[in-house]
């Protein structure tokens, strides 16, 4: 059993109670689960927290400031926050909690266990006191084996994405890219191929990317060579929040569009970035993405043998037993170059 009692004489209020203290200034501790992503424009954020005695989606927690720089800028979901008098408020008939600069003060916290006791962002008027330490270690040491209920037979293989739909989607983020006007490009990838996408033929030649400019070939190189990568589009935005290459992570409601002939994916006002299971980054793990490979390169051995049928007298192809199947996107960024003449 955990040991997370609450004194009267330290102000933290348990998840569960918060829902009980309409119109009531509180403090609370908790686990971040879910978390949206304030824009340029709109100095305000909402995230949701849990923690062990609040087995639901969680509270939301609202934040209002006069600069989005003050603002909470969440580095991983799964990460802890200390919030101190907090009003629990009705928004949207949702019993939320209501942070605002002026009144109220925030802490985040690394989530990983073992990880000391320095806040990484914090209101000027935080200061941690010893029994914050217990409540923190506590909280770490449960998260190693949460379980989140997320619903996630909701969520699309890029394999089975239609165009004009919503969608979630539980991805690895391989690249994150913005341009000088605020935009943010962020690719993703899920092991999967997108289907093909139709567009209109025009006089014009499309270019062969919706970004302002290509990748560089060093980037590319860091890219999975088999599966497809989609692009997020995200306007407005002015911190890459919990947004970092290598991540895991499950986004909601992403909006699917072709834009140019390519298959990308904007933000929409409900846009949220969940929680993901340490376990369930094990689909991305290397001997999972070994057996993706594998898997993918079988499903193409038809195609091979196709072209080096007899039938297809206008097409060369190479077949050899021992050769390895690779694809593409493993020649483009091939690091031993030779130039033919």
């Amino acid at each position: 059993m955990i040991n997370m009692e609450i004194r009267d004489d330290y102000k933290f209020l348990r998840v569960e109670d918060a829902f009980k203290a309409l119109h009531l200034n509180i403090s609370l501790i908790g686990v971040i689960v879910e978390l949206d992503f304030p824009t340029a424009s709109d100095c305000s954020c909402t995230l949701r927290i849990i923690d062990p005695w609040h087995s639901g989606s969680g509270l939301p927690v609202k934040f209002i400031a006069r600069t989005n720089r003050a603002l909470p800028r969440v580095e991983s979901i799964g990460d802890i926050i200390f919030l101190s008098n907090v009003k629990i408020v009705l928004v949207n008939r949702k019993i939320t909690a209501l942070c605002n600069e002026t009144s109220s003060s925030f802490a985040l916290f690394n989530g990983e266990h073992g990880e000391g006791f320095v806040p990484y962002q914090s209101s000027p008027k935080f200061r941690i006191r010893e029994q914050d330490k217990s409540f923190l270690s506590n909280l770490r040491e449960w998260m190693i084996t949460y379980k989140f209920e997320d619903g996630s037979c909701c969520f699309t293989s890029l394999k089975d994405i239609k165009e004009g739909e919503y969608l979630n989607l539980n991805c690895q983020i391989v690249h994150v890219s913005k341009d000088d006007k605020d935009r943010c490009y962020i690719f993703v990838w899920d092991g999967t191929e997108m289907p093909p996408c139709s567009f209109v033929v025009k006089s014009e030649r499309l270019p062969l990317c919706v970004e302002p400019e290509m990748l560089p070939t060093h980037v590319l190189r860091t890219f999975p060579t088999f599966g497809s990568v989609l692009r997020i589009i995200v306007e407005n935005v002015t911190e890459k929040q919990a947004i970092q290459p290598g991540q895991h992570v499950k986004f909601l409601n992403l909006f699917l569009q072709v834009n140019m002939g390519l298959w990308s994916a904007t933000f929409s006002p409900s846009t949220k970035m969940q929680y993901t299971m340490s376990r369930e980054t094990q689909s991305f793990s290397p001997q999972r993405l070994k057996m993706c490979r594998e898997k993918f390169s079988s499903r193409w051995n038809p195609i091979t043998r196709c072209i080096s049928s007899p039938s297809h007298s206008g097409i060369t192809g190479v077949a050899h037993e021992d050769a390895p199947f690779v694809t593409l996107m493993d020649m483009l960024t091939y690091s031993n170059l030779c130039l033919c003449r």
